[in-house]
C-alpha cells in the first residue's frame, strides 16, 4: 500500500521545500521507490517551480541533459494543485507500493486540510531553536492531534530539527526536546487518545548544501542520514520506506 507523508510546517523559511524535494529525489533516484509528489503549497507551488527551472535546463544546456540521461529513469511526478482537488486523486495510489509526499500549505486553516492530515500515515513537522519557531511547532502538534486518523487515533507525527547549528551549545536542543516532551506528556492526562509525537534523532545541519544542492532529478548525499533514520521509523509498518 502507498505511504502518504508529509514534511510540513506553519512557518514560513524552515526548509519543508528543500527536504521534501531531497527526500523524494533520494528514494526516488538512489533507493528506487516509486515516488509520487502532490505540491498543494499555494499559491506559490515551490516544488513545481524547481522543476519547471530544471527541465527548462534540460532543453537549453547539453552537458546538463546528458547527466539526466545517465540516471535511467524519468523524473518522479510533481503534480500542483489545490488541498480540495488533490484529495480524490489520492484514492489512485491506495494500494500502489509508492511513496506519495504531500507538501502541505504553511497554515491548516485551507479547505481540505482535515481531510489531508486523515488520509496521512505519517507528519514530519519542521522546526529550528528559536522561540518563535518552536511554539509555533509545539501549535501546529496540538492542531493536527484535533483530526483523527484513518485509525481513530493521532497521526504519527515527528518533529526533525531542520538548520541544526553545531555552534549552539550541545544541550540547547536536548533541553528544548525535554522541555516538549514533558509538556506534550502533561497533555496527555485525560485524553482519551494519547497524542503521537517523538523526535527524529538526527538533526539536519545548518549548510548552504542543502538548498544548494535540492533537485528534482539528481540525487543528494547531504540527505542520506535523514533517509537512513525515515527507513527505521517506517520499517515496521510500510512496503515503501
Amino acid at each position: 500500500m502507498a505511504k502518504f507523508i508529509s514534511f510540513c510546517s506553519q512557518k514560513g523559511g524552515v526548509g519543508k521545500t528543500s527536504i521534501t524535494t531531497h527526500v523524494a529525489t533520494y528514494y526516488y533516484q538512489v533507493e528506487r521507490i516509486p515516488v509520487t509528489v502532490f505540491d498543494c503549497d499555494f499559491p506559490q507551488h515551490s516544488l513545481q517551480s524547481i522543476r519547471t527551472s530544471e527541465i527548462a535546463r534540460l532543453k537549453s544546456d547539453e552537458t546538463y541533459l546528458r547527466k539526466a540521461e545517465k540516471l535511467g529513469q524519468i523524473p518522479y511526478p510533481i503534480y500542483a494543485d489545490s488541498l480540495s482537488n488533490t484529495l480524490p486523486k489520492l484514492d489512485a495510489y491506495a494500494n500502489k507500493n509508492e511513496l506519495v509526499l504531500i507538501d502541505l500549505p504553511g497554515t491548516l486553516n485551507v479547505e481540505g486540510m482535515p481531510a489531508m492530515i486523515q488520509r496521512l500515515d505519517a507528519a514530519v513537522l519542521l522546526l529550528e531553536a528559536d522561540p518563535l519557531s518552536f511554539e509555533s511547532t509545539m501549535h501546529t502538534v496540538l492542531a493536527m492531534a484535533k483530526f483523527s486518523n484513518k485509525t481513530g487515533g493521532m497521526i504519527p507525527t515527528y518533529l526533525l530539527w531542520n538548520k541544526f547549528d553545531s555552534r549552539e551549545r550541545k544541550d540547547r536542543y536536548s533541553s528544548l526536546e525535554l522541555a516538549a516532551i514533558d509538556y506534550l506528556n502533561s497533555l496527555n492526562v485525560g485524553r482519551s487518545t494519547p497524542l503521537n509525537v517523538q523526535f527524529i534523532e538526527y538533526r539536519v545541519p545548518e549548510t548552504v548544501a542543502i538548498k544548494d544542492t535540492r533537485s528534482t532529478l539528481f540525487p543528494s548525499s547531504v540527505i542520506k542520514p535523514l533517509i537512513q533514520e525515515l527507513n527505521k521509523i517506517f520499517a515496521s509498518n510500510t512496503a515503501t520506506v
